[in-house]
């Protein structure tokens, strides 16, 4: 009896965060209202808040899903014993690159909802809350790349955090420049920039060779910003 009961806990669950995932991405998420959401589904608004506080809450769900995947995948890397560090370091960035493109409707509705300043508190919550939650696995990766003489310094939990920090920094700028590239014929060129600055920072972080970390390619750049803007 209990199973079943935690069974359908989680699916109405997951069917609120489907339902306003779908109409925040056709309607946008300052247009949605809570009265949207319950009345696309039929229930109550009583029913609404037994699952979530607010409609931010519900937000945050919604990315922590995405992110729990995230995390998930890039252990499952970290923990591999047939690979050097610095295949799962380009290993963790391509699985969460992809896990983004599979999600590329909520992603869209993250970037227009998170890098709008009203939500700046809300941004760096996020931040917070998934940097906590991956730095132990970079961590594993950069000291094995140490042990392995790949990658030299002596604070690997300090250089994994740090870059997770740079990369809320250069995320403020990326997401304008891929966003507005239809009006901007340069836009793209300099987002492409501005990932090759984030790879060498890395490197210059973790004591790697330049050109070691890989991101991102242009051909996966430009194939992101066609379903992104689509």
């Amino acid at each position: 009896m209990m199973a079943r009961i935690l069974k359908n806990y989680h699916e109405r669950k997951d069917e609120f965060l489907d339902t306003a995932q779908q109409l925040f991405f056709t309607q946008g998420y300052d247009q949605t209202s809570v009265d949207a959401i319950i009345r696309k589904m039929g229930l109550s608004k009583g029913t609404f808040y037994y699952y979530f506080k607010s409609k931010e809450d519900l937000l945050d769900k919604l990315t922590c899903k995405m992110g729990d995947k995230i995390l998930e995948e890039v252990k499952k890397i970290a923990d591999r014993e047939d690979l050097d560090a610095v295949a799962k370091l380009n290993k963790a960035y391509a699985v969460t690159g992809n896990i983004k493109l599979e999600n590329i409707q909520l992603l869209k509705v993250l970037i227009e909802v998170l890098y709008n300043d009203r939500n700046l508190f809300f941004r760096y919550k996020i931040f917070l809350k998934f940097t906590e939650l991956i730095t132990p696995e970079f961590t594993k990766i950069i000291r094995q790349g140490v042990n392995e003489k790949l990658f030299n310094t002596p604070y690997p939990e300090e250089a994994a955090r740090l870059i997770f920090e740079i990369a809320n920094i250069f995320g403020e700028r990326v997401p304008a420049l891929i966003l507005g590239s239809d009006k901007d014929s340069k836009s793209m060129d300099k987002a492409e920039k501005e990932f090759k600055v984030y790879e060498n920072a890395i490197e210059r972080i973790i004591g790697a060779e330049e050109g070691t970390v890989k991101i991102v390619n242009r051909n996966i750049l430009d194939y992101f910003h066609e379903k992104i803007n689509r």
